[in-house]
């Protein structure tokens, strides 16, 4: 059973329209003086939207700003209304959208406590019943003397979503709730939706945080430009969205980055395909965090190499270096040359980062201690939540061994790389 219904949802909006009709004869007299061009053109910001959100069913939305999620929320909550389509909506609904909606600055705390609540649809009685819960959640007890406009962004979210809550509603919206607040109130409000999950009730979950987004959602929704790109289970579409929103940016990344292969021409070493593979050996578009994961470089030598030395590490996008595993090849470390002619060496790290990201791995090739040849930008390995994490937003990095294997030998790197944060 639906509680929410999308038919063919078009929501248009008019380009450089003003709210009052003092504004829009204002705004037309000044485009005719300063002879503009803008006549008023039009963008969906939402088109031909269709989905169904069911009972007891938490579904997130994801996508890039400007996609429409927000406008999706604003339409089941009734702050606007479709230009083409239908909205349906069943049961009362509490919806957190913005921050301090519903608030006036200069009352209190406690007062906007009633205003709010009021406007969600709350009698006086019902918020005399459930006022005290509302503020302990809040944890502003200290506060609610305090006219509003002195409180922090953080302030303002604990009150509103501990007002939207406690409403009881049986449709929950939240919009970026997750965004303002410290690590504590965050997981007060992971808790109680988790609380709502249980309850049965219907939850619509627009968030950029995608650990938030696949520990709590049943099903998400990938808006792009007003329409929606892919929907199914959290896990795939997630994958889909990382995935896509790296390689949109490349180009960008690229240009902003400079050249990613530093390679010296005739110094003995070319590195001429590199491939990224999981725990099963097979190549991947998106790696869960924590899982294994193996850099195979294949590689041609053109002279004899004296003590050489081959370093592989991850990075950020920053080019921070995060860890890596580094392998001396030459005979005063117990090692024969293993290098010669062509072949195939590898690197298997025992764990990727937790936190969702595309990172990059980084070959560097050194010859009695001179950098010979780099390449850098590999990949993007690009990481997906871990929902085994014993917190959603346990974001540690890792502690990863390694072994490398040069032409079908395993060999432990016993001079690894020491694997913490690094630049």
């Amino acid at each position: 059973m639906a509680d929410i219904q999308f038919d063919h949802v078009i929501k248009t909006y008019r380009l450089g329209s003003k709210g009052s009709l003092r504004e829009a004869i204002m705004g037309r007299l000044a485009r005719r003086m300063k002879k503009t061009s803008n006549q008023g053109g039009v963008i969906n910001a939402l088109d031909d939207v269709s989905f169904q959100a069911n009972r007891s069913e938490v579904l997130g939305i994801i996508g890039n700003n400007g996609a429409g999620k927000t406008t999706i929320l604003k339409l089941i909550s009734r702050v606007t209304y479709p230009t083409a389509g239908k909205v349906m909506v069943k049961g009362r609904v509490s919806s957190l959208i913005e921050l301090g909606a519903g608030f006036h600055p200069d009352l209190s705390g406690a007062e906007n406590i009633y205003l709010n609540a009021s406007i969600l649809g709350l009698k006086r009685k019902e918020i005399d019943a459930r006022f005290d819960e509302i503020v302990a959640f809040s944890g502003l007890e200290r506060f609610l003397d305090t006219p509003l406009k002195r409180y922090s962004s953080g302030m303002y979210a604990r009150l509103a979503f501990s007002v939207a809550a406690h409403v009881d509603p049986d449709v929950l919206l939240v919009d970026e709730v997750l965004s303002v607040g410290d690590a504590l109130f965050q997981d007060k409000s992971i808790s109680k939706m988790n609380e709502f999950k249980k309850q049965g009730k219907t939850m619509l979950f627009v968030s950029h945080n995608m650990v938030a987004v696949q520990s709590l959602c049943s099903r998400v929704i990938w808006l792009e430009h007003g329409r929606i790109k892919a929907a199914g289970s959290p896990e795939e579409v997630i994958s889909q969205y990382l995935h896509y929103q790296h390689y949109e940016e490349k180009d960008l990344i690229d240009l902003e980055e400079g050249e990613d292969v530093y390679h010296y021409q005739d110094e003995g070493i070319a590195i001429h395909d590199v491939r990224l593979l999981d725990k099963d050996g097979r190549t991947f578009e998106t790696v869960t965090g924590g899982e294994p994961v193996q850099l195979e470089a294949f590689y041609e030598i053109t002279r004899p190499l004296a003590r050489p030395v081959l370093e592989v590490y991850l990075t950020d996008r920053q080019h921070y270096r995060l860890t890596g595993s580094r392998l001396a090849l030459y005979p005063e470390n117990g090692r024969a040359s293993a290098l010669q002619g062509k072949g195939i060496f590898s690197c298997q790290f025992s764990a990727t980062p937790v936190r969702p990201a595309p990172y990059y791995f980084n070959i560097d090739v050194h010859e009695e201690g001179r950098l010979l040849f780099r390449k850098r930008g590999i990949g993007p390995l690009i990481v997906r939540p871990d929902l085994s994490a014993s917190k959603w937003e346990d974001y540690n990095l890792f502690n990863v061994s390694s072994q490398w294997i040069v032409d079908g030998n395993i060999i432990t790197a016993s001079d690894d790389v020491p694997n913490k944060l690094m630049r």
